[in-house]
């Protein structure tokens, strides 16, 4: 990738003085970077062009397209034109207008977009706007908004129509992935959920993924583990057939544990709880205490093991509950709506089953979105929804 982390790790400094950088190298135009003179968004057919552009970098490996830098051509390369020569003015709203334009006209929607306004000395007034999508979890988008209909991929300096086979090929490649992550749902050692109690079990798989089997038994590795417990709480890790094992302290019906986290050699990762931790009364599932689960143990733990072991790229996640017929929930009732006729209705199966999907980054730095969906999964079990 041609920034050197990703842009929500960097600071508006960094990522203009990146900018300038790549301006002044003179940096050529590739399949992950586009110059742009200029941006418009009022006639039907500019919003389609910035439709095709951002999608067509999702549907490769990703990319950025810098608006307010013209270009010129040096040895039939598109190059950019001196500094003195770049910035446009940038209206306040035009960053939201763009993000709601590319919701109304690409399918499914890029989850990943981010946009940020870049201002450095040589600019004067003026500024760059950047647009950054990585390659995404979720392709091959369309640009269906206007009745367009086509899908794009990125080609060496713009955005081309995916012929049938790119496409099919497509969507092959995000079906063999998800049946990958689908085997390990039901072939994972994940120990087996005793007869008696109520449990919660998530697990998150990466779609591409390496085994890291040696590298987890370096002492570097072990090492990590044991000064990165779980959201800080006390226990141990002890290795397993397929990975290694944090054995919380608390005593629970999990196997005489409250709580069980497993690190997979594929980088996978496995939490099992003892339920009855979220339940009070003995038959209301506290959902606010499930979002924090959620927040404070799951979702930054398996991001920092993905971070370490340097798996990037789509993640599938499986969500189960576990022995719960006739369990209610419990939620504040001014942030969700259920029929007052009906009340919240009581689970009726012994288990609940869904799958989300999302990315490393995305699990990083879109972790309230993320955690709208699943809780939002949860409470429609239940027959809630968000206002």
């Amino acid at each position: 990738m041609l920034l050197p982390k990703h842009p929500r790790l960097m600071n508006d400094y960094e990522l203009s003085n990146w900018a300038k950088s790549l301006i002044t190298r003179r940096s050529p135009e590739s399949s992950s970077l586009d110059y742009k003179a200029k941006i418009s968004i009022k006639k039907q057919i500019e919003r389609i062009e910035i439709g095709k552009d951002i999608s067509s970098f999702a549907n490769e490996q990703g990319g950025i397209l810098l608006y307010g830098v013209p270009e010129m051509e040096e040895r039939g390369v598109p190059v950019p034109k001196d500094i003195s020569e770049c910035g446009i003015e940038i209206p306040q709203d035009l960053p939201i207008n763009i993000e709601n334009i590319l919701l109304d006209i690409v399918s499914p929607p890029l989850t990943e977009l981010h946009i940020r306004v870049l201002n450095f000395e040589e600019l004067g007034q003026k500024s760059l706007l950047m647009v950054y999508h990585p390659e995404s979890w979720n392709k091959p988008h369309m640009v269906e908004g206007y009745k367009h209909v086509r899908y794009y991929r990125r080609g060496n300096f713009r955005a081309v129509i995916m012929n049938e086979r790119q496409v099919e090929a497509a969507y092959l490649s995000r079906k063999v992935s998800h049946d990958h992550a689908d085997i390990f749902f039901k072939t994972g050692n994940f120990r087996g959920i005793p007869d008696n109690g109520r449990f919660f079990r998530v697990i998150i798989c990466p779609l591409f993924y390496l085994i890291r089997k040696e590298e987890m038994l370096e002492e570097r590795f072990k090492n990590w583990l044991i000064g990165n417990p779980p959201d800080n709480r006390p226990g141990n890790w002890v290795p397993f057939l397929d990975g290694w094992c944090f054995l919380g302290y608390p005593n629970g019906n999990f196997h005489g544990k409250q709580y069980e986290l497993r690190l997979f050699h594929n980088g996978a990762f496995c939490f099992n709880m003892d339920l009855d931790y979220a339940i009070e009364r003995q038959t209301n599932l506290n959902l606010k205490g499930m979002e924090k689960v959620f927040k404070d143990m799951i979702f930054p733990y398996a991001y920092k093991a993905f971070e370490f072991l340097r798996i990037s790229g789509p993640l599938s996640m499986q969500v189960n509950l576990y022995n719960v017929k006739t369990i209610n929930a419990l939620i504040p009732a001014s942030h969700w709506f259920f029929d007052p006729n009906i009340g919240i209705t009581p689970i009726e199966t012994d288990e609940i089953t869904f799958k989300e999907q999302m990315s490393v980054s995305e699990l990083r730095f879109d972790t309230v979105k993320v955690l709208e969906r699943v809780i939002g999964r949860l409470a429609s079990a239940f027959g809630i929804w968000r206002k």
